[in-house]
Order: C-alpha cells, then structure tokens, then sequence
C-alpha cells in the first residue's frame, strides 16, 4: 500500500481485514500477480496529465498491482457468473487496483475464467500486456499471413507477447530493442533482430506492413518512410504529448497517403481480447516467458528490477 506517490520507497507492507464481497462483488484469494510498467506509472503519478483520474497531489486509492490470477473464495449476492473454487485472471486497472494482495474484492465483471492448462503465474502475466499488444497490433486492420511487423521495444512487458500474436497470425516479425534482449526476443519467436543502439531501423532501407512502436520517443513522422505502401504505424503511447501527436499529425498522413498512423483507445480487460489470448494459451500458440519471481514483501524490490530494466520475461509477485 502508499500514501503518497514516488519510488517504490514509498510502499508498505500492512495487515488489513480480509475484504467481504458486497452484492455483486467476488472476493479473490491471489495465487500470482505481476509486474507492469503501467504500476511504476501508477506509482510515480505519470503522466502528470493522468493524475486527473488518480488524485492530483496524492493517490485516491492506495492499492497497487494491475495482472492477477487467482481462485474465487467468496461471493455476495446477485453474483451469476462466477463460484467459488472458480480459477479467473483479471487486468484491475478500472476496478482500484491491488492484485499486490493475499486477497482482492471486486465487482464479478472484473474476472474471467483463466485457460486451462496453465499456471496462476502464467496466467497473472498476461491481462495487461497480453492484451494491450493485441489491441496495439489490430489497431488499424487485421494481419494477414506474410506480411512484415516490426515491434520497437520488443524487450519489455508487452513486446514478447505482441512478437508471439504477430507469429501466430502468420506475420514474419522483426523485433528492435538493445542486444541484452535479443535471448528474450528469440524466445518469443522473432524473426529478426535489430539492437538499436547499433542500427537505426529507419535508415536501412527496408520498410514494413505494421509498425508497432512501444517506446513512444520519436514523432510518427520519424516512421513514415519506414512503412511499405498501405502499411500501418500504431503508437502504444507513453506520454500525453505522443498520443496527442500521434492522434493529430497520424490523421493528416492516414488522410493524405495510402498508409495509416496513429494511436488507439485502449480497452483494458477487454472480455474479447482476453478470449482470443486464453485460445492462443491453451493451443500453445502464445506461452509466457517469466524471469523471476518474488514474494509479496518483495513488492518494492520487484518494482525497481522491472524499471531498472534487468527483466528479461515478466516478473511476478508469488503468494
């Protein structure tokens, strides 16, 4: 828990009540969570733009941790679609947060049934980020079987799960990140490497289907020569100024030339997206890479190996 936001100093380890589920609410016993660039986010207060939403000087909820697997353990009245003993996984951004918890409590909707065949620690990696490299990859059209996908910031949260989504719609995937990714990139399925810090990707003269830029840092014009003819650039935006940057300027390429540029609306725990994933789970098509884990007291150690960039897989919280 914290009462204020900054580094991951500021979090505490506390004993509160086990929550009780309200009507429509279930209460969770969390076997896994994990870690997301989105919680150092949420725990540092950027972007400052963001904390509109999440309290302006200091945090409205103090609960932090976003992915979660675990199994139903108490539900109140007017719940239908879940029981007790049920395995589920959840992204909890719009439900306050705190799969950094023995327990968490919130509305049913939040949670669907977890693929079978997988594991709490598995299945607490993928609701975030899983999902938000879907949307990202679809953001403007499907990808059909043979066409060129680059992922900018291939080495992070997201990244090996949109490298194993573009492999299983049949693209050939070339992921861009620093060469102490490229053991995990491979592992995902890429195609191609590209350490940035050696080659600029669009000075070398090829182009590609889809860009999927991750790292949100350049302008979408730094991209537009790098995408073949009818291509597509989507920005996972970071920053408030690039996703408005990429919303104004990629409307004027997209209304001015064949290819498309910009940004999407992010749906977080999209009940659709987070089908198609549990299908891709369960037929091995998309398998999580996990790098370490920690327990829960371990938060805010977590916390600073994922922003100090040692990762190389998704780190968990275990129970």
């Amino acid at each position: 828990m914290r009462e204020e936001y900054g580094s991951p100093d500021v979090l505490e380890l506390k004993e509160i009540e086990k929550p009780v589920p309200r009507d429509g609410e279930v209460l969770v016993k969390v076997h896994a969570a994990s870690v997301n660039t989105a919680d150092l986010d949420y725990l540092r207060g950027r972007p400052a733009a963001a904390r509109v939403v999440s309290g302006i000087s200091r945090p409205r909820s103090n609960r932090i941790g976003l992915d979660v697997a675990g199994r139903v353990g108490a539900v109140g009245r007017d719940v239908t679609t879940l029981r007790v003993g049920d395995d589920v996984w959840a992204d909890l951004f719009d439900f306050g947060q705190g799969a950094f918890a023995e327990y968490v409590c919130a509305s049913e909707t939040a949670f669907t049934p977890m693929p079978s065949g997988v594991t709490f620690e598995q299945a607490a990696t993928v609701p975030h980020s899983g999902v938000l490299a879907l949307q990202g990859l679809l953001g403007y059209g499907e990808i059909n079987p043979g066409e060129t996908v680059l992922i900018n910031g291939a080495g992070g949260c997201v990244g090996p799960f949109a490298i194993q989504l573009a492999k299983s719609f049949g693209a050939e995937v070339t992921g861009v990140d620093h060469g102490g990714k490229f053991d995990l990139m491979r592992l995902a399925g890429a195609d191609h490497l590209i350490d940035y810090t050696h080659e600029d990707f669009v000075a070398n003269g090829r182009s590609y289907d889809l860009i999927l830029d991750i790292v949100d840092e350049h302008s979408v014009l730094h991209y537009q020569h790098s995408l073949g003819p009818g291509g597509r650039y989507v920005l996972i935006a970071r920053r408030l100024t690039g996703f408005a940057q990429a919303f104004l300027v990629g409307a004027g390429v997209s209304m001015t030339s064949s290819k498309r540029m910009g940004t999407f609306m992010w749906k977080a725990n999209n009940r659709v997206d987070l089908d198609l994933i549990k299908t891709l789970l369960e037929n091995g098509k998309v398998k999580p890479i996990i790098d370490r884990r920690f327990e829960l007291y371990e938060v805010p150690e977590a916390l600073r190996y994922q922003e100090e960039g040692h990762a190389r897989g998704k780190v968990i919280i275990t129970m």
